[in-house]
């Protein structure tokens, strides 16, 4: 019977794109935070203004967001596997929350706005489509998924602390998730809402790397 075995190079070469993947997805978040041209912290009108009076930027931004939401899936089994080494139920339980974030279980506000500016919609009418969409419709309650999502992180970071991951990695994964909504609850500017998603991309990128070698 003839075996074929699975070469190092193939295993290496998924290892180093899921640790690219652990490194891209949040990268492109803090990114596009960073160079936004407007207020991105902002809400209701005042943010459909900025958005509306760049329009032209937002294509860019939005094949970008694409890349960010394709990479967060292998991003996630990446820092879960090596969280999961320290502590397996709790890894697990946080891998399963950290999902929520990669389910599109509500519109993207800001298609719904560029849609609305294509269409010739002045600006009070958007704001009560967009905020319709969030809030009126049956399934509106599972925009808070968001939350659960950074709580599965959280404690995929409590479980690394264990685990292979530099504890400063793990640490980091703790902190970054409460960084990230406290930027918008506190409108605080972009480049504070962009940081949140640096030190969540540093943190799982450490954690990514210590991915076992084979």
């Amino acid at each position: 019977m003839t075996t074929v075995e699975t070469t190092p190079a193939t295993t290496g070469f998924t290892r180093n794109a899921m640790i690219a993947c652990a490194l891209v997805s949040p990268l492109v978040v803090a990114l596009s935070l960073l160079f936004a041209p407007f207020d991105a912290t902002s809400e209701g009108e005042p943010y459909i203004r900025g958005f509306v009076a760049n329009l032209g930027s937002y294509p860019l931004w939005s094949w970008l967001g694409a890349l960010s939401v394709a990479t967060l899936i292998p991003a996630i089994f990446a820092v879960s596997k090596v969280a999961r080494s320290g502590r397996p139920a709790l890894g697990l339980v946080g891998m399963i929350l950290a999902f929520a974030l990669a389910l599109p279980f509500g519109a993207n506000n800001d298609d719904v706005i560029y849609a609305a500016a294509k269409a010739g919609l002045d600006v009070p009418t958007t704001n009560r489509l967009v905020t319709e969409l969030s809030d009126g419709v049956p399934t509106a309650v599972l925009g808070f998924t968001f939350f659960l999502g950074l709580l599965g992180f959280v404690l995929l970071g409590i479980a690394a602390l264990r685990g292979a991951a530099p504890k400063w990695a793990a640490i980091a994964m703790i902190v970054a998730p409460f960084l990230i909504p406290v930027a918008w609850f506190a409108q605080l500017p972009n480049a504070m809402a962009g940081v949140a998603w640096l030190v969540f991309a540093a943190a799982s990128t450490g954690i990514a790397l210590a991915l076992p070698r084979r």
